[in-house]
């Protein structure tokens, strides 16, 4: 076995443990794996991240670390441009349109620490439009990064987040997954949506929702190629998910950065969103649950009477219409079954390793 792909089982094993464990010691990252629903896995350190196929992008940003400030300059490659150079992500059978709307990105670090990004927030298309863009850093002005940091060669970045939960350092793992699909529905105008994978699920209306504090917002997308304008009133999701009770697991240090939520629409139609995008702490995106508007989308419009709204986004692939349920997931990465198998070979990779360096004959490159 080549001795980079023994190190990334090492590696992985450790994480493995580490998420089940639900603690560990972060130990330096030198490369990390992008696997899941891509069309190309691979491993990927220094060399290939600052690679001419992948063009750099230069972003300063500001977060808080702890109770301290941080300001520094980070260089990497864009998360999406990323999946992009691999092939892409791999479209979901029976969804028709849209389906990367339905995928997400957990980022794994040495430790276990993890953090999901939505498809939607990073696609061009969509959230990634309008703002600097998630990234992969391999470099930055503070020396956070590189062989003599804590933080391992390669880590996160989120640019606009307030707080630094999702700069995941020490990178070994990239894993691409989906939100379940939905079954195709009727279509027709909602009434109501339903509201689970909270302490207090319930059924929404009109009337629950105007009951609840009113938030107006004027936002611009294109809709099938044609600029809209139009002017919500609705209740925040951040607020509506928060009033209902997040279900966190306090032994998880930002439990919430694991988790998204999922739009239906009457016909099936879905999108999701990261917590951490809405999260006042961390994104801090003002998407919006929308019952009104100046345009007469909603109120007896062909929206139903109530939709999401998404300001920033270029397309409105994420303004799920005729709202019929919103979910809460925890982003998934691959099943204990797989670490347990990584981790009762630990014992052979490692004595295989030890035995690569004292073959007679074979040249120390290629042990």
């Amino acid at each position: 076995m080549p001795t980079n792909h023994l190190n990334a089982l090492v590696v992985l094993t450790f994480v493995g443990l580490a998420g089940m464990t639900g603690s560990a010691a972060a130990q330096f990252s030198s490369q990390f794996d992008l696997d899941g629903d891509i069309a190309t896995p691979g491993i990927y350190n220094y060399a290939s991240l600052s690679a001419p196929a992948l063009p750099p992008t230069t972003e300063k940003v500001t977060y808080m670390a702890g109770m301290s400030t941080v300001m520094d300059t980070f260089t990497g490659t864009g998360l999406w441009t990323l999946l992009q150079s691999a092939g892409g992500v791999k479209p979901i059978p029976g969804v028709k349109k849209n389906s990367s709307l339905l995928n997400y990105v957990v980022a794994v670090g040495s430790d276990g620490y993890q953090a999901v990004f939505s498809g939607g927030e990073i696609n061009p298309m969509f959230g990634g439009s309008t703002k600097a863009p998630d990234m992969v850093a391999y470099s930055d002005t503070n020396d956070q990064l590189g062989p003599n940091s804590s933080d391992g060669f390669a880590r996160m970045v989120a640019p606009g987040d307030t707080a630094g939960g999702r700069y995941v350092s020490n990178l070994v793992k990239l894993y691409v997954g989906q939100a379940p699909v939905p079954t195709t529905g009727p279509g027709g105008l909602s009434t109501q949506f339903t509201l689970s994978g909270v302490e207090s699920p319930g059924v929404y209306t009109l009337k629950s929702l105007e009951g609840l504090p009113a938030v107006q917002l004027t936002a611009t997308y294109t809709a099938a190629g044609t600029p809209v304008t139009d002017t919500y009133t609705g209740v925040s999701l951040w607020t509506l998910l928060d009033d209902a009770g997040l279900i966190l697991d306090p032994t998880i240090k930002n439990d919430v950065l694991r988790q998204y939520v999922e739009a239906i629409g009457s016909d099936g139609y879905a999108a999701i969103f990261s917590l951490g995008e809405i999260d006042p702490m961390f994104g801090g995106q003002p998407d919006l649950v929308a019952y009104a508007d100046t345009d007469g989308q909603l109120s007896g419009g062909p929206d139903g009477f109530a939709r999401m709204v998404v300001p920033g986004d270029a397309a409105g692939g994420r303004y799920v219409s005729n709202l019929v349920a919103l979910e809460v997931f925890t982003a998934t990465v691959p099943e204990p079954a797989t670490w347990i198998l990584l981790i009762a070979s630990l014992p052979t990779l490692m004595f295989l390793r030890s035995r690569r360096r004292d073959v007679p004959g074979v040249p120390a490159a290629q042990r």
